[in-house]
């Protein structure tokens, strides 16, 4: 605790002395001795006199906590703290009140108001400092241990990053290859080099890495424990066919006598049930579709020449225990047959892009040849864009990459193909950057383009060729075109993300209701994690669980590098050898512990668990630091270093006169990353309201305990105000809408105790809501008037 205060009142250069009586601040400090080591007034404190006497007196008269109060804290908050420091003081343990915007200038027009509400604040916050401590640093070992589900171009390049920097990762993948749709494709614009060539190099780095476990045909099955503790459970399908032992020589597939379409290859082909998955796979040896194969079946065994066939062979059940997971899952394309009018699936000449792209592969079922699957080579080729997209019968979103995929192939098919006539059928071109330059490129090499939704694509009669109708929107006539292939550019869709982790993150199996990464904005109704996109883009409610590529948003294998590097980072901020905690993670006092679960059940992130003694504690490398927990705590037992519900207690329960004859008391506690801001807006914009009320600037509304309202109310305080953020716009997701609910039930317990629950409003208010706290502080004051005063000030 603070034993030696020193509270320096700053003059501003006139910004505050102009409309406060210095005097009369001083009159009213007259009281105020208990601890208080320095009492010192000074025109421009930030100046190089002000500075100086600041350094000085500290440590003349030894303090150990300093009370500045003048410009709101961001303003010279570093120019304090290092005199602070200079001095030997703790940068902590100087704290900042704010009476230009607070007292100054929302009240220039009553001076007495804005004269005793500041010694009000002065008071308030010297209640709060006798408290202070220096803060006693912390650390924490890092987690080394991560999961990465999907072993796509995110989850490869997550994994390479992260086993780069030291972590053990374990990387498992649904399918029997690695690479994901990259490993699909052909070529990569804007350069048009190979899609496999980067694949192939991120495998092969991995394959060599020590520290990355890589699990084919493997699924997360279960999940539970916290951030920095999980426990997942996975499981990993048989392949049939024992990898060590396999020598690669065929003869299993020679002699199987099933042939099933091949889904790698979209269909265009057909495979045996027993195949290689992906030749460039350094570990793809060949693997049994066992669900494919013939009852009875055997002649795979029979010729195996290494015994390596094992058609009984079980699943294989690990525990994976780490310490973060991404979620790497990646898309799939629309299901073109859904669009009837289009003819996929009934006219052999209709393909998708992806299909295109495995046509024009080398090691496609062509070997790179352009061709119609209904036989003969197209004399011309027609794109039809945003299908399935930007459709509110489908799906409503664009799906980013489209436009420039097909204009690559269509520049592809013209340098091959050059007297191949193209047409590109588009509603619009979304091309960025330096993707404009794949749009010319198509333009210069002869392609055509049609602004237009076809209405329709027929078999032309008598001939193989597909006639398209549609409406020229540019030209204002309707069209038709014959093609001998049409190229139907799918949209894309979130692949889906495994249930367990999905259940887990919404809360289910924590009884915390399905549906809240909807309803919070951090998973579109569409089924991508778009996360706080604004601030925590890779945000995903519980912590330690990021997304990355294109189960965030639909994106381009560019972007998606970069989306699996950001959540490489937020992985690595909590892998260090010896990482400090921060002063805001929260302790829990066992002593008055009674382990109700409140603050397991509030957290938002999901970062509590039980010790080894059942009272539950927080990860303090994933905490979140909103203090939901600390506003949620019925007992009062959790605090932390740099915030407790006592120091809000002291400025509460500090002894304050009226700013006014028949002037409410009211204090504000307000979120300070959005209401506050529209607080020091009001005063900036010259906003006046009534002096009475004093604002408190917490962390989050969510971290203010109810039962500083429940005691505050009888001790004398005429009311409360609590400003949140606006609805889906809490930096903590659920702090606004927490403390929502708890003003509800407290008003419930005022009716009971004979105290108007009109005594107690919440607010939501955005950062430039200025003229909304105004009215509505204006309204509650006048509300209170007509209320009357508390009926305890009289015994206070």
């Amino acid at each position: 605790m603070a034993i030696n205060i020193g509270i320096f009142i700053c003059g501003c250069k006139g910004a505050v002395s102009g409309a406060i009586d210095m005097a009369g601040v001083e009159a009213g400090l007259t009281r105020v001795k208990k601890k208080i080591g320095a009492k010192i007034f000074h025109p421009w404190l930030c100046g190089p006199e002000g500075v100086s006497l600041l350094g000085d007196s500290i440590a003349r008269h030894k303090l150990d906590c300093v009370i500045i109060a003048g410009c709101p804290e961001t303003v010279h908050r570093d120019l304090f703290k290092r005199v602070a420091a200079d001095s030997g003081l703790p940068p902590e343990m100087v704290i900042r009140l704010d009476i230009r915007e607070g007292c100054a200038l929302p009240h220039g027009s009553d001076p007495r108001g804005a004269t005793q509400k500041a010694v009000n604040l002065i008071k308030m916050w010297n209640g709060q400092a006798r408290l202070a401590e220096p803060y006693k640093p912390f650390y924490e070992d890092g987690n080394k241990d991560v999961l990465i589900v999907g072993g796509g171009l995110a989850g490869l390049s997550a994994s390479l990053e992260l086993a780069g920097a030291g972590l053990n990762v374990v990387l498992i993948e649904k399918e029997p290859f690695l690479g994901g749709r990259t490993a699909q494709l052909n070529k990569v614009y804007p350069r048009m080099c190979d899609a496999r060539c980067g694949v192939t190099f991120l495998i092969n780095r991995l394959r060599e890495n020590t520290r990355v476990k890589i699990f084919n045909l493997t699924e997360i099955a279960g999940l539970k424990g916290s951030a920095g503790r999980f426990e997942a459970d996975l499981i990993s399908r048989s392949n049939f066919i024992d990898a060590e032992s396999c020598t690669g020589c065929g003869k299993c597939a020679e002699a199987c006598p099933v042939l099933v379409a091949d889904d790698f290859n979209f269909g265009l082909a057909d495979r045996k049930a027993v195949y290689s998955p992906w030749s460039p796979d350094p570990a793809g040896p060949y693997i049994i579709d066992r669900a494919a194969c013939l009852s009875g079946c055997d002649r795979c065994v029979a010729v195996c020449p290494a015994g390596a066939v094992n058609l009984r062979a079980e699943p294989i059940h690990n525990v994976a225990r780490i310490g973060s997971i991404i979620i790497a899952t990646g898309w799939k394309p629309f299901a073109a047959e859904k669009i009837e009018r289009l003819g996929f699936g009934r006219y052999g000449n209709v393909i998708t892009n992806l299909q295109l792209e495995r046509m024009m592969s080398p090691d496609g079922p062509a070997g790179g040849k352009l061709y119609c699957p209904d036989g003969g080579e197209p004399g011309s080729v027609l794109f039809v864009q945003c299908v399935g997209s930007r459709d509110v019968n489908y799906q409503s979103w664009c799906s980013a990459v489209c436009c420039a995929a097909s204009l690559k192939q269509a520049i592809d098919i013209k340098t091959l193909y050059p007297n191949v006539r193209v047409y590109v059928l588009y509603i619009d071109i979304r091309v960025t950057g330096e993707y404009e330059d794949l749009y010319s490129r198509a333009q210069e090499a002869g392609v055509v383009f049609v602004r237009t939704s076809p209405a329709e694509i027929m078999p032309e009669p008598g001939g193989r060729g597909l006639l398209v109708t549609g409406e020229d929107t540019l030209m204002g006539r309707t069209f038709k075109v014959r093609a001998d292939l049409v190229v139907l550019a799918t949209g894309m869709q979130p692949a889906g993300v495994p249930g367990v982790i999905k259940e887990y993150i919404e809360g289910t199996d924590r009884g915390k209701g399905e549906g809240q990464l909807y309803s919070c904005g951090l998973m579109s109704q569409w089924g991508f994690f778009t996360g706080h996109k604004q601030c925590f883009p890779f945000e995903a409610m519980a912590q330690g669980i990021y997304p990355a590529g294109a189960c965030q948003e639909p994106m381009d294998m560019g972007n998606t590098v970069r989306s699996a590097l950001g959540a490489a980072c937020k992985v690595l901020s909590t892998a260090g050898e010896r990482l400090e905690l921060s002063p805001f993670v929260p302790v829990v006092d066992k002593a008055g512990c009674d382990k109700c679960k409140r603050c397991m059940e509030e957290c938002p992130y999901g970062v509590w668990y039980f010790d080894e003694g059942g009272y539950p504690v927080p990860d303090p490398l994933y905490c979140k630091t909103c203090l939901l927990c600390v506003g949620a705590c019925p007992r009062q037992c959790i605090s932390t270093q740099g915030f407790s519900v006592h120091k809000l207690a002291g400025a509460v329960t500090a002894k304050v006169k009226e700013t006014g004859p028949g002037e409410p008391h009211v204090v504000a506690f307000v979120c300070e990353n959005d209401a506050y801001q529209a607080v020091l807006l009001a005063a900036r914009m010259g906003l006046e309201y009534p002096a009475g009320l004093h604002v408190v600037p917490v962390r989050c509304t969510g971290s203010c305990n109810m039962v500083l309202l429940r005691e505050g109310l009888p001790g004398g305080i005429d009311g409360f105000m609590v400003a949140g953020c606006r609805s889906g716009e809490c930096h903590y997701i659920l702090g606004a809408d927490r403390t929502e609910e708890r003003l509800d039930n407290i008003k419930i317990t005022l009716r009971d105790i004979m105290i108007e629950p009109e005594r107690v409003i919440f607010t939501r208010l955005g950062v430039r809501d200025a003229e909304k706290f105004v009215r509505e502080a204006r309204e509650f004051v006048h509300k209170l008037k007509e209320i009357g005063p508390s009926p305890f000030k009289k015994h206070v």
